[in-house]
């Protein structure tokens, strides 16, 4: 497979934003489809790095250029921003990307064809450009969902693990100079990795989500809808796969959480719905499962990224 990271828009410093595109060399030469793919973190953290290597593989292996786009990280701006950085990846990868592949690498992209999938709150993303782009489906792992409504479980103290053991935290004075950089607007930031002491950022995060706050301080002006795609349904809406671990307990996730929107979408006139259900599987259980796995929750996996073949 062939990847490579391209700039593909400023930040509000004037550096670049990144996309990591991915393909395989296939001897077929006719235009391939486009798989926009976002990446979790909550929109503070992670980055293009952190989509599973094998997910990526499999829909290059089936023809499709796999682009993954860095966006601008909270709380240097809001989600508002994350989302039109996410509006612009798929403008790009549907008009300049094409030239710059078709002269550099021989490929050619057909700009008709795309699909979004992401995961948690990059689901979330992959939701929101379905409902604003023409897209052919989409497929969300664990989306975050219903953030509008203020009484759903992103909006209330959590007291389940790991929250319930984590510490009280308060950035000082120098963890909020590395959360907020002067002069540099942060694209990329690791998630949290268990048994080490995690950084500023995600102890903040992690801090965050434990006390409700989550959604609020990405969310400064309280316009909640900005990140809410169940908020703008309609019946030109592109199939929806969701898959969802039935033991995801982090807020605004879940099984119950994800029944749900399939009936809404379903009842707004999506024509295309389907809930793929894992069972014994937390948030995030994809992350480092492969194609040498065979357990249900690789097969759930496949049969998200399947549904986006379907239809591209």
């Amino acid at each position: 497979m062939e990847s490579i990271r391209i700039r593909f828009k400023p930040d509000g410093f004037g550096n670049a934003l990144y996309a990591r595109v991915s393909w395989s060399k296939l001897s077929d030469t006719t235009a391939r489809p486009i798989a926009l793919v976002f990446h979790a973190g909550g929109l503070l953290a992670g980055s293009s790095e952190i989509v599973p290597p094998a997910q990526t593989a499999f829909l290059a292996e089936r023809g499709f250029v796999v682009v993954a786009p860095n966006y601008r990280l909270c709380p240097q701006v809001t989600a508002r921003e994350v989302v039109v950085d996410c509006e612009d990846a798929y403008d790009w990868a549907t008009s300049a990307l094409s030239n710059i592949l078709q002269s550099e690498h021989g490929l050619q992209l057909d700009g008709q064809r795309v699909v979004t999938f992401g995961h948690s709150s990059g689901a979330t993303m992959a939701m929101l450009i379905g409902a604003s782009r023409p897209v052919k489906a989409v497929t969300a792992f664990y989306p975050t969902l219903y953030a509008s409504d203020v009484s759903g479980s992103a909006h209330q103290p959590c007291s389940v693990p790991p929250f319930n053991l984590m510490p009280e935290y308060e950035p000082s004075e120098e963890d909020w100079e590395s959360i907020t950089p002067a002069g540099t607007q942060i694209s990329e930031a690791p998630l949290p990795v268990p048994g080490t002491i995690p950084p500023p950022r995600n102890r903040w995060q992690g801090s965050l989500l434990k006390k409700g706050q989550w959604l609020s301080t990405i969310c400064p002006d309280q316009e909640f809808t900005v990140i809410d795609p169940l908020t703008k349904l309609h019946d030109n809406w592109p199939p929806v796969m969701v898959v969802q671990g039935d033991a995801d307990r982090i807020p605004g996730s879940g099984i119950d959480l994800a029944r749900r929107p399939c009936a809404d979408m379903r009842t707004a006139g999506v024509k295309e719905v389907c809930l793929e259900t894992v069972k014994g599987a937390p948030h995030m259980f994809d992350m480092q499962l492969t194609n040498a796995d065979v357990e249900p929750g690789w097969l759930s996996v496949v049969a998200g990224l399947d549904w986006l073949t379907r239809y591209a």
